[in-house]
Order: C-alpha cells, then sequence, then structure tokens
C-alpha cells in the first residue's frame, strides 16, 4: 500500500497548480461510480473438496474459480493535470459463485448447493493520459484490499434443510494491477469505465459456526494448503459519476 500513497503524495504536490486550468474546480472532481466486476481464482482445498465430492455424486459438482458480482465505491478525487490525470478511490465489491450437486444414499436423494460469496473493500490509486479529447488510458489502476469469504452448504433430503456456513478465520489482505479505460459521456462529469488487471490474495483456513474446520471434511486432507491458493484475471465495467470540487 505505501507505494501507492507514496506516488499519490509525490505526484499531488507537485502539480497541484496545474488542475485549474481544465476549469472543473481548483482540485478536479469527487464523485462515485458502480458497474459491473469479474473475478478468476485457483482454489486449493476448494478443489480437493470438489473432486472427492464427485466420487460419490450421482450429479456433479463443477469446479469452483470463477465469480462476478457488483463494485460501487467514491473516487474522492479525480484531477486533470498536464499531460495525465490521477483518480483516487474507494470501493466495496461483492461477487459470487453457485453449483448444485445431488449424491444418492440409502435414505434416499440429497440435493446440495454451494455458494461462495466474496467481501471485499479497497482503496486505490490510477494514473492516465488522455489519448483523444473523450478517450483517456489509465496506464496503471492499482488497489488494496481487504477479503472476506464464506461459503454456504445447503443441503436438502427427505428429513428437511440443513445449512453450513464457513468463514475465514480473519480479514486478508490481497492487491491488484491492472490497466484501462475511461471514455467521457458528458466530459469531466460522466463516463463509462473498464478496466482489466490481475488480483493477488489467499484465503487461509475456513471455519464453521460450530469450529469445525473446512480440511476435517476431507479425507486426507494436504497439510497448510489454503482453502484459496491464488487470484488471477479481473475486470470491470462501471458508470463514473462526477462533481466539481
Amino acid at each position: 500500500m505505501k507505494p501507492f500513497i507514496f506516488l499519490f503524495i509525490l505526484i499531488f504536490s507537485s502539480n497541484f497548480v496545474k488542475a485549474q486550468s481544465f476549469g472543473f474546480g481548483c482540485l478536479g472532481l469527487v464523485g462515485g461510480y458502480g458497474g459491473f466486476t469479474y473475478q478468476q481464482y485457483q482454489p486449493g482445498l476448494l478443489k480437493d473438496y470438489v473432486v472427492e465430492f464427485n466420487s460419490f455424486k450421482t450429479k456433479e459438482l463443477n469446479d469452483f474459480g470463477k465469480a462476478e458480482g457488483y463494485r460501487f465505491g467514491i473516487n474522492f478525487f479525480r484531477a486533470r493535470f498536464s499531460g495525465f490525470f490521477i483518480t483516487a478511490k474507494g470501493f466495496y465489491q461483492q461477487l459470487e459463485e453457485s453449483h448444485d450437486a445431488q449424491k444418492f444414499s440409502r435414505v434416499g436423494t440429497q440435493d446440495f448447493n454451494y455458494e461462495l460469496k466474496f467481501k471485499s473493500f479497497g482503496v486505490g490509486l490510477d494514473v492516465g493520459i488522455p489519448i483523444y479529447s473523450r478517450l483517456l488510458w489509465k496506464i496503471v489502476d492499482g488497489a488494496v484490499l481487504v477479503n472476506t469469504i464464506r461459503l454456504t452448504e445447503t443441503v436438502n433430503n427427505f428429513s428437511g434443510t440443513n445449512v453450513r456456513k464457513f468463514d475465514n478465520e480473519k480479514p486478508e489482505i490481497g492487491y491488484s494491477v491492472g490497466s484501462g479505460f475511461v471514455l467521457d459521456i458528458l466530459k469531466n462529469y460522466v463516463s463509462i469505465e473498464g478496466i482489466v488487471g490481475y488480483s493477488f490474495f489467499q484465503i487461509d483456513k475456513m471455519i464453521s459456526e460450530d469450529k469445525t474446520k473446512f480440511e476435517d471434511l476431507l479425507t486426507t486432507p494436504e497439510n497448510n494448503k489454503p482453502f484459496i491458493k491464488s487470484g488471477g484475471f479481473n475486470a470491470a465495467v462501471q458508470l463514473n459519476i462526477g462533481f466539481p470540487l
């Protein structure tokens, strides 16, 4: 996180007086945004659980690894200087992935649903340059995220419904780096933004409300293997609304 803060202070302090020449306030713009986001990731113990589940399945449980959802946040400011622009922002995002499966046993058919839900709070900084009058290139878009995750197992059978929830033991820090473009719809005030990048994160231990560890569900869990071992490709499309400072 420190490199982003340092970059922000350096650029802002050396170019503050130049922003007013663009005519939308001496500090630039403040505003909000919201949109769609997509995340790939590499499961660890979660993948092992799917493999083991499918050795006893009637209807196969599909692999996890692709989640989608929404993001909304605040641009603390977006200012344009001579030859480039800079944005400082904060956001919340929620992504989900869900799969159904089925097992048949002596007591009848059991229907399973597994829902994986990511919740993240992030702060970030991006730096870019104008390409045309209404098209901006975000050369670097970086963010630090605090991630929490929940896996909900819902089982339906002849005796009723049973729900069990697993959460990561503590929030875990990750970060993302990417690039993208901003297209002005109403110049300086309304824009559409697209970002592609790569997220780096890991989810270690998962535990249920009754203190059951997720690895205890596996017959032969691999020692010290994380629930999710790494992040992956991500993308977002969002609408920005700005107001002059």
